[in-house]
């Protein structure tokens, strides 16, 4: 009956809307075509070679495209050019690099992006390049369709008049000889290495007058045709770059070499960590640094610190002989000296092949996140000398930021490398990682939409998340766990689902904005629709298929929550009893009451059910799951959390209990620690139930050892590197923004800034100090910058706030307008 119900809703009449419900919105996904007008000359192009059928896709076909125009003498007055490549562009102006792209995008709603040139052109003939890269398969960033470049300059006059180069087949193109084709893959989420041989690079392609009279004209395609037939503004900022060099070098060393076809490359790199030996070196500064020569069969080892995690495209200004060889490993950190590579998930790393003399080298499309490169430097003819290691850095442009200052410069540490990994991994999406796998996935991406709500207060990034995980939507109402992706190795996991149904609550309360929920309310149905297949007789959920992720728990050196075996799995259900109860609000928000019972008659039976079944009465908190009848005997940090957060009121005899037992440990029974994506909810719960001070302690315990390990990073698990059954050294992402949960807790708990309204238009101000004499802030939130400084003198705390206009703060039951305000109170009465 309760699937009949919401299947009803969901099934269109002639005309394409459901009598009696809002439903027809489902059939019509925003943005429905494009409304920008394209010259209809404007084609996609690439090279002729590569394009004769959909069929046989080229494999890491690096293209060349030129075009050269003459401009009059009349000044423009606007230059735009727009562009886009499956998969990546690089477009340089009369020789000029220009930027990089495309916005990571789901090929039916293909973003675009514009990029101003005026600057960059000049009276008489002027030269568009563009070296663009074609994958030929899915990455954790791309879903695969066909090789393509699009592009259309448009340069208006000041007499009026318009001119217009449009990508079409009077573009020269080349195949790129300097590019290995046949190099590994970084891993699956990723593309190739990039191997780069200068020899091969035959002169300045990308300025005015080269010689392309050998290249061949490029191969048009209708664009209307096409997979990419529907064109959208890129709906985010252009990233913004810089350039920083390597502050130091940190060791120095020689390997034996094991040469292998570059096909294997990925091997003899691992195979030669072997025979690697590494001694520490602190020179401070890395110019004109020289490796002498090596003799056959070996080479020297390098090692240059950047001083913390950075992100983009390195580059190398380096003197050497014709052949020598570059080899580049990537590490976020290293062990005992080494930069390690992982053969199965990370091989993260470069080769550059010399010309004579001096050699300015960058990567094009395979940015990277690092703090360390480890150099091998393959040089048996002579001496080859380091004037600069730096990087172009790549992140996402953010008009502000908040700090944080205290006297425990441990606690300042930990929010410093929080907020840094949350900078890191804020790309062209919220990203997991930024070295590993650089996905969109949605259980990283709602927490770090919630961190990034006290960080920089921009929601653009968080209302593209939803966005994109919708259109993965199939179906029978089941959203892809990471999107876009055309990297299929993984299947879908539930509990994603729900956490981007419960996203978009979320993003109506910190935002004030509730138009996605109206337009995805539809698809918001279908979802919830999908997990009624799997209610069992006592109204929980049971045997859900696919991947049934929660969270690592203490793995991977630890344990895992029980989660993995089917049956009733409890986090799951609560997770689902969230939901349930968002989807509630939404129904009522869109008028829809049918919705609003059946999803609210649900909620009951769930929570019902889970209080019935999954107490431990001994363990004093709630089972993982129950499989075949029988209750698990793991308890977790994990399910409880979730339990305080959904289950209980404060003060409830069982709420007591869960806080005693399971997160103080007092009962004895053993209990599995989350991992850093779960620590959100851990903080949530436990702040809801009055023990932010025992979060502060758990700050200091798991993240303290994060800092005393020199980490600039948070990580991804509690360890980064730890041995396997065969005594193997693994490591996991050192760069992980599900972990920056305490860049809340600092702006939530010490700053004391909290929303009391939606769209922090109102506020709730209570520092605490937590045993400090002050700690001062900024929380840059939607709404503005709030400044906090509170100090404690003897038993006085004084506060002096700042608040923004469009903003209203509360503290200690006064209304503060904006404007600057100082309060003064006892600690009694706090």
């Amino acid at each position: 009956m309760i699937v009949s119900m919401i299947t009803e809703e969901l099934q269109p009449v002639k005309g394409g809307q459901a009598e009696g419900s809002r439903m027809h919105r489902f059939f019509r996904k925003r943005p429905v075509h494009e409304k920008i007008q394209w010259d209809r000359r404007t084609s996609i192009i690439w090279h002729p070679s590569e394009v004769e059928t959909h069929y046989e896709q080229p494999k890491n076909s690096f293209c060349r495209f030129r075009r050269e125009f003459e401009l009059p003498e009349a000044a423009a007055k606007r230059s735009e050019l727009r562009i886009f490549a499956d998969s990546r562009y690089m477009l340089y102006i009369n020789g000029h690099y220009v930027g990089r792209g495309p916005c990571r995008s789901d090929p039916r709603w293909q973003y675009y992006d514009v990029w101003e040139i005026g600057t960059r052109l000049i009276p008489g003939r002027n030269t568009i390049a563009v070296l663009a890269l074609h994958f030929g398969y899915g990455t954790g960033q791309s879903v695969h369709r066909i090789p393509a470049l699009l592009v259309e300059c448009t340069v208006d006059h000041e007499d009026g008049s318009c001119m217009r180069i449009a990508s079409d087949a009077s573009w020269k193109c080349s195949l790129h000889p300097a590019y290995e084709r046949n190099a590994p893959r970084i891993n699956g989420c990723q593309g190739p290495v990039e191997v780069y041989d200068a020899r091969l690079e035959d002169g300045q392609w990308q300025q005015p007058g080269y010689d392309d009279g050998d290249w061949m004209q490029a191969k048009a395609r209708n664009r209307q045709l096409s997979p990419f037939w529907n064109l959208v503004p890129r709906d985010i900022p252009l990233l913004e770059e810089d350039e920083v060099t390597a502050c130091r070098i940190a060791g120095v060393g020689e390997l034996v070499e094991r040469p292998d076809a570059v096909v294997r490359l990925h091997k003899q790199i691992i195979e030669e960590e072997a025979g690697l030996t590494v001694s520490p070196l602190d020179r401070v500064g890395t110019a004109d640094y020289t490796v002498q020569r090596t003799e056959h069969g070996k080479a020297s080892v390098v090692t240059f610190d950047f001083g913390r995690m950075e992100v983009g495209f390195l580059q190398l200004d380096v003197t050497g002989t014709e052949g020598d060889i570059l080899d580049v490993v990537y590490a976020e950190e290293l062990w005992e000296g080494k930069a390690l590579l992982n053969m199965n998930n990370n091989r993260s790393f470069d080769r550059f092949v010399l010309v004579g003399g001096r050699n300015e080298l960058e990567i094009v499309f395979g940015w990277k996140a690092f703090r360390y490169v480890q150099i091998r430097v393959r040089n048996h003819k002579g001496p080859l000398t380091f004037h600069r290691v730096g990087i172009r850095t790549r992140y996402y442009p953010v008009s502000r930021t908040s700090g944080f200052a205290c006297p425990d410069h441990e606690l300042e540490r930990i929010w410093t490398i929080s907020a840094h990994t949350l900078r890191c991994c804020m790309q062209d999406g919220f990203l997991d990682s930024s070295s590993r796998e650089q996905q969109q996935w949605m259980g990283d991406g709602r927490v770090q939409s919630i961190y990034n709500y006290y960080f920089t207060g921009d929601s653009r990034l968080h209302a593209k998340l939803l966005m994109q995980v919708g259109q993965s939507q199939d179906e029978s109402g089941m959203t892809k766990s990471r999107y876009p992706d055309g990297h299929h190795n993984f299947p879908p996991i539930p509990s994603f689902c729900l956490q981007w149904i419960c996203s978009f609550s979320d993003y109506e309360f910190y935002t004030a904005d509730n138009s996605p929920i109206a337009e995805w309310w539809p698809n918001i149905v279908l979802a919830l629709r999908w997990f009624t297949a799997y209610i069992n007789e006592e109204g929980v959920l049971e045997d859900v298929p696919y991947w049934s992720f929660i969270d690592w728990g203490e793995l991977p050196a630890g344990s895992a929550p029980d989660v993995a075996r089917g049956g009733i799995i409890g986090a799951l259900n609560l997770q689902y009893l969230e939901a349930l109860r968002v989807a509630v609000h939404f129904a009522y928000q869109e008028n829809d009451a049918e919705a609003a019972a059946v999803f609210g008659g649900l909620a009951d039976r769930v929570e019902g059910g889970i209080k019935r079944l999954l107490w431990n009465e001994a363990a004093g908190g709630y089972a993982d799951c129950i499989v075949d009848g029988k209750t698990s005997e793991k308890v977790s940090e994990i399910t409880n959390s979730l339990a305080l957060l959904h289950l209980h009121r404060p003060g409830e005899e069982r709420a007591d209990c869960i806080v005693r037992n399971v997160f103080f440990r007092e009962g004895g029974y053993p209990v599995l620690k989350a991992s850093p994506y779960f620590m959100l909810s851990v903080y949530q719960a436990l702040s809801m139930h009055g023990q932010s001070g025992l979060v502060l302690q758990m700050i200091r315990e798991r993240y303290g050892a994060m800092v005393k390990a020199g980490a600039t990073t948070t990580w991804e698990n509690w360890e980064v590197f730890y041995r396997t059954a065969q005594g193997d050294v693994r490591y996991q992402s050192a760069s992980h923004a599900w972990a920056a949960m305490p860049i809340v807790f600092m702006a939530e708990q010490v700053l004391g800034v909290s929303p009391a309204a939606p769209g922090f238009k109102r506020v709730h101000v209570a520092p605490r100090l937590f045993g400090m004499a002050h700690a001062k802030g900024t929380v840059a939130t939607p709404a503005g910058e709030i400044h906090i400084d509170v100090r404690r003198q003897e038993e006085r705390i004084s506060l002096e706030l700042v608040v923004p206009e469009g903003c209203e703060a509360i503290v200690r039951g006064r209304l503060c307008p904006a404007g600057s305000h100082a309060l003064e109170w006892t600690e009694q009465e706090t």
